[in-house]
């Protein structure tokens, strides 16, 4: 059986909870009745650290494919959104105000939009000031709030409040989109050899199966796991670095 942690925190909403308890559940048990392997752990994590500050510490199993706008065929952006009321019509409308991010290592909220303004920056800046909100959700509270003027929000993250929680981007619109990145990929701990990746991946190909039959699509949106390395994310450090050479290296 498996003894270390299955989770899926990229979009745990509430909403989604009996759909994840469904694949945890249907994963494990033909990991732990057809498989026959040792311990291993299942969890779903940002590209860009796994390719940065998390580099070699996991494994690639495979990318979600997930039935929502924005995110077809296995790619995600960054959405960036202002208050409804604004007055700014381009991005380079924004300069000089305050940006609204996740988390340093966000890839959506973080290193796509900054590779997004870096061709505007001037000496290294864009924007005012950046404030570190600790979650697209969060980010969203900023921009209504008028704590910042704009912030850039996972395109997954967006459709599922669309569809769950409207309510949560009733106060903002999106302004401009970001370059498309690989989809946030499902891990295990490294090391993990080809035949260890190829029973998991099999293992949550059912189980993703399993519980797309049991939903539908309105009540899960993966579609399908679809093959992946980390080589597939590299690119996510080369959006890094053409941003580095405008002078941009951090969202200010």
């Amino acid at each position: 059986m498996i003894a270390l942690p299955v989770a899926f925190p990229m979009y745990d909403f509430p909403e989604l909870a009996p759909a994840h308890e469904r694949l945890r559940d249907s994963f494990l048990a033909r990991v732990g009745t057809g498989l026959g392997f040792g311990d291993v752990g299942l969890t779903q994590i940002c590209g860009y650290p796994l390719i940065t500050s998390l580099s070699g510490a996991y494994a690639v199993i495979g990318a979600p494919v997930y039935d929502l706008p924005l995110s077809r065929p296995s790619a995600h952006r960054g959405l960036v959104v202002v208050a409804t009321d604004s007055p700014y019509e381009t991005i380079d409308d924004l300069r000089g105000t305050r940006f609204a991010y996740n988390a340093p290592d966000s890839n959506t909220g973080t290193n796509l939009p900054r590779h997004l303004f870096a061709p505007l920056s001037r000496g290294g800046r864009f924007f005012s000031d950046a404030l570190e909100t600790g979650s697209h959700l969060a980010s969203l509270a900023a921009v209504m709030r008028g704590d910042a003027a704009a912030a850039s929000i996972d395109s997954v993250t967006f459709a599922l409040l669309a569809a769950h929680r409207p309510v949560a981007l009733a106060g903002v619109r999106v302004l401009a989109m970001t370059a498309a990145s690989p989809l946030p990929p499902f891990v295990t701990p490294a090391p993990a050899d080809p035949a260890t990746i190829e029973r998991l991946f099999a293992a949550l190909s059912a189980a993703i199966d399993d519980v797309r039959d049991a939903f539908g699509t309105e009540g899960f949106y993966i579609a399908r796991l679809a093959r992946a390395t980390s080589a597939d994310y590299v690119s996510l450090a080369l959006l890094e670095h053409e941003a580095a050479a405008f002078g941009y290296e951090r969202l200010a």
